[in-house]
């Protein structure tokens, strides 16, 4: 039963809000999080939208707390969806920007503030002290203005007098890329109407500027004239800044940090809307357009693709499917070289999806064909629903029997791109196999490289499971050979990347794998191939790649499930015996020789998340084995990794991360990650400490952690910044041994901070917790909690040489701060009943190592100071000190012990509590004695 099970919103935020005031921001997340579910539930009125707005702008100043300054900023841009002038959701959300540092939204948020406020409203403190932050900030901006604002005039005039214009543009457009430099070309171009006058008189422009008001300036006529321009670059930099400007007026990076239901689009204004309607109709009409270069249609495709869902783009999908699909589909349909002398074709790239055909005189047939592979390579489900036509089939294994070159291979392409979707093409299945066998046999290489995909997809769609034969035994291995002896002889690129995309399938299977990772020509030619641009080559090599390292996602049924399917006589999928652990270990050495590390490395800088997903998937199953990781690092496997971690897909940024934190724990951060990358590593390492991640990541993720905060000060404040310290605490409460022992570890480590020992000077248990540890079985467990008591209690030993120093003021002020910290730290641990019990157990036991960290911690409490001292005399703990003093046998207690027992008692005596007798023994003064 949940918290929110017996309240209504209204209470569990109330909840919240006393949790608030108490400082048990955890605990006030939970309720609102417990007041907003209930709110889900409820009809959208005016009640609930304020209801939800306080309940998201309260989690967001609870974030902050935190210093969880994304998820803040992500509860505040929900708040304001609700109530767009909420001040607090306005105010919340511009400080946690000024935190991320970042300026430029802290100052929009705060303009917008200032611009809804009630005039003659004071405003508190903490207001003046942002607003004096952002005022700072802005007197920057000024400043840098005015430093490239004779700059923009010597670029300006170069390009009137036509001296260097190409360089002068060049240097705007890196000027541009800055906001305040995009203001000052605006400023002294207002209307831009010289920058206009150049792209009309030259063919080759430079595009300016990222943001919207480029686009108010310029217009969507000449933004489509530049994507119009027959030009290799002027298309592509035009995309960008459209690019650019839609992900800006419609604040979409923002927008996509918001939780919300996949088929719910976002909420934009009106202007907004009309905005990206002229952007769409611009877009969908320059797709049409016969007069359009090839590249410039790519680049519209480009967008659309891009912004066409409503799950987090523009939510084109309506008009699209009305105004679009028809425009995609004519140019789907074109097929160079195809006779057509009523019409002119399109002109298309490889980059349209549409692979160039030979000659024929059936047009429609052709076009029909063509249409459907294309469909079934971008818009999956509706490729799929058209598979389900008979006529459709008929028509492809009708064309793949013509005996003609061009509609074989439309055909067989067809065949080879639906072969894989066997739950919607099951006529082409049971009839594909003997028409690719027939194929395989052409004098033309390229079909007959495209049957022996087609093959390769049939051959391959059992998968892993090692129990089903979909064909004959060893095909799947006479297959992968003649995929790697095209891959190896081919001059032709495409032969060689059909050849790779048949193995993307074949390496499924154990076998193959086997023999291709003892194949090094075909390696080699794989790792050749990855030089190629194409995200579509690349993840079919990216592909072969993780099948070949077994670094695929495995769902292993769990046992009840198993025994159930075994009862109902139903299939249960086997594992290849080659496909077990040292199989693939062994494969993993191989590509290690065979020089997959710089391949990686290079793959690293592709775009595609996809391709990026698989590359770091194999990275972390090289990472595994800790001889490789040495060999990653110096082959910059690292620094490749980093930029994984920040962008692409969610799993792909997981599986980055934890290969990166494999190689913290085992290498010296120093060496792997240098200077700055070393801070820039631990952002994503604490995302992995989230509850949604498994054990192992988040003791993966503790264990590198705890390597960090060992390196220095600037780690460990990094550490906090990014919120380390509530997300490395909680896991201290784990029930898992494994995961309790590091998060202590890394405690201890972290402690050395100044800031962090504040954190146990309060009303809490966190000295309790760390005593209570330090009693019980998990010998690695107490060493880290009595590591961390004593690093927390060792202040008056590290002051000695220096308290008595001539300090400024303010130095001496913060000792003394220090000082009192550390008593009250003592103190605590002293409070904990069992603490006199435990160290006595601890002093007497016979694990030295144990015992030197008990004594240590025990002298730095007498060390504290007198009152405390005085408890510890009081108790049995002191006759154990007295006796470790008198034993001489280093089994039971060596030198170094015996040494801190004396410098306890030493304290003692120097304190008057303890007196040595005429016999040379030491005994407690009386109480008078005591009080004196």
């Amino acid at each position: 039963m949940t918290a929110s099970s017996n309240h209504n919103p209204g209470e569990l935020r109330e909840q919240g809000n006393q949790a608030f005031k108490q400082g048990k921001f955890q605990e006030a997340i939970d309720r609102y999080s417990d007041a907003i579910n209930l709110l889900t539930d409820l009809s959208l009125s005016e009640t609930t939208k304020n209801d939800f707005t306080k309940c998201y702008s309260n989690r967001a100043q609870c974030f902050i707390h935190l210093n969880q300054y994304e998820e803040a900023i992500e509860d505040a841009t929900r708040a304001l969806e609700y109530t767009p002038a909420d001040e607090k959701s306005l105010y919340r959300r511009s400080s946690a920007f000024e935190r991320l540092g970042k300026l430029n939204e802290a100052i929009s948020d705060a303009q917008r503030l200032i611009s809804i406020s009630p005039k003659g409203n004071s405003v508190d403190e903490q207001t003046n002290s942002l607003l004096r932050k952002l005022r700072d900030s802005t007197e920057n901006k000024h400043t840098q203005r005015t430093q490239i604002k004779s700059q923009i005039q010597e670029m300006f005039e170069a390009i009137n007098t036509k001296l260097n214009q190409e360089t002068a543009l060049n240097n705007l457009l890196v000027i541009s890329r800055e906001d305040s430099g995009a203001e000052g070309i605006l400023a002294y171009d207002s209307d831009l109407q010289q920058i206009k006058e150049f792209m009309q008189a030259n063919e080759r422009i430079t595009i300016l500027g990222t943001a919207e008001l480029v686009y108010n300036k310029l217009g969507v006529s000449l933004i489509g004239r530049c994507l119009a321009m027959n030009d290799t670059e002027i298309p592509a930099s035009t995309t960008i800044l459209v690019h650019n400007i839609i992900m800006s007026i419609c604040d979409l990076e923002n927008r996509r940090k918001i939780r919300k239901p996949i088929n719910v689009p976002f909420n934009f204004d009106q202007p907004v809307i009309e905005f990206i309607n002229n952007i769409f109709r611009t877009l969908v009409e320059f797709i049409d357009d016969k007069t359009c270069p090839a590249i410039g249609r790519d680049c519209c495709l480009d967008l659309v693709a891009k912004f066409v869902d409503r799950a987090n783009g523009c939510n084109w999908t309506s008009k699209f499917i009305v105004s679009g699909v028809p425009k995609v589909l004519r140019v789907a349909a074109t097929v160079p070289n195809l006779p057509d002398n009523d019409k002119k074709a399109y002109p298309i790239t490889e980059q349209t999806k549409i692979a160039l055909r030979g000659k024929d005189d059936i047009a429609s047939r052709v076009r029909t064909i063509s249409v459907l592979s294309v469909l079934l390579q971008g818009p999956f489900e509706t490729g799929n629903a058209i598979l389900g036509n008979q006529n459709l089939v008929d028509l492809m294994i009708q064309m793949a029997g013509s005996n003609d070159s061009l509609q074989e291979r439309i055909a067989v392409e067809a065949i080879v791109l639906s072969a894989s979707k066997k739950d919607k093409a099951a006529g082409i299945l049971a009839q594909g196999a003997d028409i690719l066998k027939n194929l395989y046999r052409s004098a033309n290489e390229d079909i007959r490289v495209l049957a022996l995909v087609g093959l390769s997809k049939i051959a391959s769609s059992k998968g892993t499971d090692a129990s089903t034969n979909v064909v004959t035994e060893g095909s799947c291995q006479t297959l992968g050979r003649a995929c790697c002896k095209f891959l190896t002889t081919s001059q032709s690129f495409d032969i060689r990347r059909w050849s790779a995309d048949g193995l993307a399938y074949l390496t499924l299977d154990a076998d193959v794998k086997e023999e291709l990772a003892d194949n090094l020509e075909a390696l080699k030619a794989l790792f050749t191939l990855c030089q190629c641009p194409d995200a579509h080559v690349l993840y079919s090599i990216t592909t072969i790649l993780v099948n070949l390292t077994n670094t695929y996602d495995i769902h292993k049924p769990d046992k009840e499930m198993l025994e159930l399917a075994t009862y109902a006589k139903q299939h249960i999928p086997k594992e290849h015996l080659k496909d077990e652990k040292a199989f693939f270990d062994e494969r993993r050495r191989k590509l290690i020789e065979a020089g997959i590390i710089p391949v990686l490395v290079q793959l690293c800088k592709h775009k595609s998340e996809n391709c990026r997903e698989q590359i770091a998937r194999v990275f972390l199953g090289l990472c595994e084995n800790e001889k490789y990781r040495g060999a990653i690092v110096a082959g910059g496997g690292a620094k490749a990794l980093l930029p994984l971690t920040l962008e692409g897909t969610s799993v792909g940024m997981t599986k980055a991360t934890q290969a990166l934190a494999k190689i913290t724990i085992t290498t010296n951060p120093e060496i792997a990650f240098p200077g700055q990358r070393m801070l820039e590593l631990v952002r994503p390492i604490i995302k992995l400490l989230r509850i949604e991640h498994t054990a192992l990541e988040n003791f993966e993720a503790l264990m590198a952690l705890t390597n960090l905060a060992s390196i220095g000060e600037s780690v460990r404040k990094r550490i906090l910044k990014e919120g380390g310290f509530s997300s490395i605490e909680q896991y201290m409460f784990e029930e898992h041994p494994m995961l309790r022992r590091a998060a202590t570890e890394c405690m201890c480590n972290l402690v050395i901070q100044e800031e962090v020992m504040k954190n146990f000077t309060g009303e809490n248990d966190r000295i309790k917790l760390l005593v209570l540890y330090c009693d019980g079985d998990d010998e690695s467990l107490i060493k880290a909690a009595m590591g961390t008591l004593a690093v927390l209690s060792s202040l008056q030993a590290d002051i000695e040489h220096i308290k008595d120093l001539n300090l400024e003021a303010e130095e001496r002020q913060r000792l003394n701060d220090l000082i009192k910290e550390n008593r009250i730290i003592c103190g605590k641990m002293l409070v904990v009943k069992p603490f006199f019990e435990i160290f006595k157990q601890l002093c007497a036991c016979n694990n030295l190592d144990l015992q030197f960290r008990a004594l240590y911690i025990v002298r730095n409490i007498v060390k504290a100071n007198k009152e405390l001292a005085v408890r510890v005399v009081e108790t049995e703990l002191m006759d154990v000190l007295f006796a470790i003093q008198e034993i001489k046998d280093d089994r039971l207690v060596n030198e170094k012990n015996r040494k801190i027992a004396s410098d306890i008692v030493g304290v003692c005596l120097k304190y008057g509590l303890i007196q040595r007798n005429k016999s040379d023994t030491i005994k407690e003064e009386d109480e008078t004695a005591t009080s004196d």
